[in-house]
């Protein structure tokens, strides 16, 4: 266009330097020429200006949508953690102004970029200077200043902001779920409402399932723990984008019944051959009544012939048929079942172990040194070496 334009001044030039003089038609025309110029000059300066502020109010009203719901582009060890005014106070703002002045403790703005910050007044208006709109009913930004209204979308729904669910099931180290104990599971979720941190709790049904539901979007703190045993708690951070379903889930590194712990230098190996073995364990939670026991875990090749509690024998290999000795991995069911009452000892004897199953004369093993881990049946693990 500047080619043009030149061209054209040119020959207006030539015409009023003419050895010829300039008539009267000539100098209306050249006066026309010079108008139609200038009007396309300034429809075109007037065109580039409005689509640089259109550009920028568009960008601008993009940062104020981020300050409001977060950028869903930050992202920790790939799980998104920035939400926004609406992550930390659990509600949309009342006014755009929200974004930037603190509004109680549970407010971690300023929750737009610096160059707005920086202009407390500026960032509330669009390039033309006109004030945005903020339609908090209809989640809409609006942008009056140019010749058409710029709207962005902050959300489709505001369910989608403070409807989301967070559900999963909760195990322990066996992958068993807690039956029983489910009650004595306590599951908390903090979360914002209304500007205020508050605490929700559940707890999972016998399968280990829970579910949050109406859960605002954000990166919400969850505590799992065990009312009971050794009292373990997990702890989490989750990450709640807009419409979503999350499922979390927990699993205790100890198992729901393993209130059973095995009492420091009680282990030793005794008997004429020390092919006898004897322990003793302490019940640090409520009375349980052990149906079975399992050697997991087993440093030699040996087989035990039968069990003692407190000195009375609650298993002995041959009531089965045909009579086998009990080895690694083998259940022995307890009869009568034994016992332990709350913050009690009970000692544990397993008797004669020899270097076969079921050969009536086989040779005794030697019991001393050889490390041995027992599983009973309420989940509870001791391991030790005679």
């Amino acid at each position: 266009m500047n080619s043009r334009y030149n061209k054209q001044l040119k020959g207006i030039y030539q015409i009023l330097n003419s050895d010829k003089g300039v008539t009267l038609m000539e100098l209306l025309v050249v006066i026309l020429i010079i108008a139609l110029l200038g009007a396309v000059a300034f429809r075109t300066i007037d065109a580039t200006t409005n689509q640089s502020r259109f550009e920028a109010t568009r960008k601008e009203m993009l940062e104020l949508v981020k300050g409001i719901i977060g950028n869903p582009d930050l992202l920790s060890d790939g799980v998104r953690i920035n939400f926004g005014y609406v992550g930390d106070m659990g509600k949309l703002p009342d006014s755009l102004s929200a974004l930037f002045l603190p509004e109680g403790d549970n407010w971690k703005g300023p929750y737009v970029s610096g160059r707005f910050s920086e202009d407390q007044k500026g960032w509330l208006t669009d390039a033309w200077g006109q004030p945005y709109e903020y339609d908090k009913a209809n989640l809409l930004i609006r942008s009056t200043g140019g010749r058409q209204t710029l709207t962005a979308k902050i959300i489709d729904d505001t369910n989608d902001l403070f409807n989301n669910s967070i559900s999963g099931v909760i195990t322990d180290i066996t992958g068993g779920p807690p039956v029983e104990l489910a009650n004595k599971i306590l599951i908390r979720l903090i979360v914002p409402r209304d500007g205020i941190l508050v605490t929700e709790t559940t707890r999972p049904r016998r399968d280990g399932f829970y579910e949050f539901s109406s859960v605002p979007i954000g990166y919400h703190l969850m505590v799992v723990k065990k009312e009971f045993g050794t009292q373990d708690s997990i702890i989490r951070m989750v990450s709640v984008p807009p419409r979503s379903k999350i499922v979390a889930d927990f699993r205790f590194a100890s198992g729901f019944r393993d209130n059973l712990k095995y009492v420091e230098g009680s282990a030793s190996a005794w008997g004429d051959s020390l092919n006898c073995i004897g322990f003793s364990v302490f019940n640090s939670g409520e009375a349980v009544t052990l149906d079975s026991l399992v050697v997991i875990l087993l440093d030699t090749t040996a087989f035990y012939e039968s069990v003692n509690f407190q000195g009375s024998e609650v298993w002995n290999y041959a009531a089965s048929v045909p009579p086998r000795r009990a080895g690694k991995n083998d259940v022995v069911a307890l009869n009568p079942a034994p016992t332990i009452n709350t913050n009690s000892v009970a000692r544990f004897d397993l008797m004669n172990f020899k270097n076969h199953q079921i050969n009536i004369y086989a040779p005794t093993v030697v019991m001393s040194g050889i490390k041995i881990a027992i599983k009973f049946s309420d989940g509870s693990i001791v391991e030790f070496t005679p």
